[in-house]
């Protein structure tokens, strides 16, 4: 079975209450929004959308002007490509630092129920640097020690088959 892509974004929920747009500006301006999030720009043609959305040109056109016009994407024109120009799409500024302060937040509020819930943890990652950890070269250590990978013998393979078996019997055990 192929992945599917996934989108995951922050985006302020007053976006998809704004009246004064369509419901498939809404869902553009997730997709432009996604699209954004690596570089900070997009430079999507119509073409991409018509197809991405099944639409016409036309409405790909009003709707970008649509999100142009109610603020929340910016738009340039790059002409320096030789016969071609080139359309880049940026989110607003009053946008970007909506996402910018809900991910803040959103950050900050999972790291205080982490601590939280956690408060040991510190302690135990001191534990297990000690115990393994990678220099910066790569070499693992282990108790100190530097780790050597060795093939696994015959009887050491025998073993861990033995041990995935009877996981594999008490997983269907279980799911019984």
């Amino acid at each position: 079975m192929e992945k599917e892509p996934f989108i995951s974004l922050v985006l302020p929920e007053s976006v998809l209450g704004d009246n004064r747009l369509t419901y498939f500006e809404r869902i553009l301006l997730i997709d432009i929004v996604s699209l954004c999030k690596k570089n900070g720009y997009c430079w999507p043609t119509n073409r991409y959308f018509m197809k991405k959305f099944d639409c016409t040109k036309p409405t790909v056109s009003k709707s970008i002007s649509s999100l142009s016009k109610n603020g929340y994407i910016d738009i340039e024109i790059n002409n320096s490509e030789t016969n071609n120009s080139k359309r880049i799409i940026k989110l607003s500024e009053v946008l970007k630092k909506r996402i910018t302060s809900i991910q803040r937040n959103a950050n900050t509020s999972i790291q205080n129920n982490f601590n939280h819930y956690n408060k040991y943890n510190r302690n135990k990652k001191d534990i297990l640097d000690k115990i393994y950890y990678v220099d910066e070269f790569g070499i693992e250590y282990w108790h100190g020690e530097h780790i050597e990978f060795k093939k696994a013998t015959k009887e050491e393979q025998e073993e861990m088959e033995k041990m995935l078996e009877s996981f594999k019997e008490m997983e269907e055990d279980i799911n019984w």
